[in-house]
């Protein structure tokens, strides 16, 4: 069974997570690692209640671009507890509303939403080396964050990961979460 979780429109819902909008108040204290980065969403991990992952891009697309693909992946995650969000905005993508995330449910195996925490990944490009040297390294797949599944009034202007995905693995030992990879069409 398969896990996933969707955008809602009502921003006011709660749910296990928000995309878009401010950093979480916990980033205020040390924004060094935040430099040069956009805050993208925060989600509640799947697998461990009341722990937050909250994910950070690049600014520059062609950085994303450059390094798109472990052990150079650029995004960063980070793992805390919960947080609300602050007030600044030095950190906030433009074009991005923000919006609850809700979920998480048990679907089907192939039955995937915005964020689907899975078996294995549906990958738009299905190549070996996107994952092989992660599974040398002691990392499994988490979980996958898809443009494919943004409800309508969400993106203004171009996709975030060029209408693309996200995948996150996690460490078998240390449990250290990261970005994978990521593809794009």
């Amino acid at each position: 069974m398969n896990k996933i979780a969707n955008i809602s429109s009502d921003v006011s819902c709660s749910g296990i997570g928000r995309i878009g909008g401010n950093i979480p108040i916990c980033f205020l204290k040390d924004t060094e690692d935040l430099k040069h980065y956009k805050y993208f969403l925060t989600i509640e991990n799947p697998n461990a209640k009341n722990e937050y992952l909250s994910i950070f891009v690049p600014e520059s697309y062609d950085t994303m671009i450059d390094n798109n693909i472990y052990p150079n992946c650029s995004m960063k995650v980070f793992e805390h507890s919960f947080s609300e969000e602050s007030n600044n905005d030095s950190y906030t993508l433009e074009g991005l509303r923000k919006s609850s995330i809700v979920g998480f449910e048990q679907v089907e195996d192939d039955e995937f939403g915005f964020i689907t925490c899975a078996k294995s990944p549906q990958l738009i490009q299905d190549e070996d080396y996107y994952f092989e040297k992660l599974k040398e390294e002691g990392f499994d797949f988490l979980l996958q964050i898809d443009e494919d599944y943004y409800p309508d009034g969400v993106i203004t202007g171009n996709y975030i990961l060029g209408y693309g995905a996200m995948y996150l693995y996690k460490h078998r030992i240390t449990n250290d979460i990261i970005v994978g990879f990521w593809q794009y069409t």
